[in-house]
């Protein structure tokens, strides 16, 4: 069998006058872009455990991950939408965590807060972020409320937790939830 290439064909045919970049390439799907953009916020968080928030610049970070700078502010409009993705990563991490303690100790709200505990490296990964968040947070007033959101989902699901699976009082464990 022989492949034919029809020369009418603008498909097949390479016009050396057009310069690389004008050559249509197809755009990535949303999932593409969603797998390239945690991606992105797994490099980061490695690069902020190797060298600091301070050691976060794209340059750095396109170069742990062998691309262009383009490549990430592609999928980034800035640095604080980065670092959104980068704390939100490390939470729903987190999250991962506590519901595999929590299936596997039959609900136990110690085995779910000994999950979030900095004690392998995933989860040393991801206190770093945290400071970091906090540090941030200080200065950033859109992080400080980003992180105060995500503080009061996480005590929100703690409380259900409580109530739901040990018959705590919902106001009991709300308070509890919160210390």
């Amino acid at each position: 069998m022989s492949l034919t290439i029809d020369p009418r064909d603008p498909l097949t045919v390479w016009n050396a006058s057009l310069p690389a970049w004008v050559i249509h390439r197809p755009e990535p799907s949303r999932a593409e872009r969603a797998v390239m953009r945690q991606e992105i916020a797994e490099a980061a968080i490695r690069l902020v455990c190797d060298s600091g928030l301070e050691g976060l610049s794209l340059r750095r970070l396109a170069s742990a991950m062998n691309c262009s700078t383009t490549t990430i502010n592609h999928h980034f409009a800035d640095r604080r939408e980065l670092w959104i993705a980068v704390y939100r990563t490390t939470i729903l991490r987190t999250q991962a965590r506590i519901r595999r303690a929590y299936e596997s100790s039959g609900g136990s709200p110690l085995a779910c807060a000994l999950a979030q505990m900095p004690i392998d490296r995933e989860s040393r990964e991801d206190w770093h972020i945290y400071l970091a968040q906090y540090h941030v947070a200080c200065t950033d007033d859109e992080l400080a409320r980003e992180e105060r959101e995500q503080v009061r989902i996480a005590s929100r699901d703690f409380a259900e937790l409580l109530h739901r699976e040990h018959g705590m009082a919902r106001d009991r464990a709300r308070k509890a939830s919160r210390q």
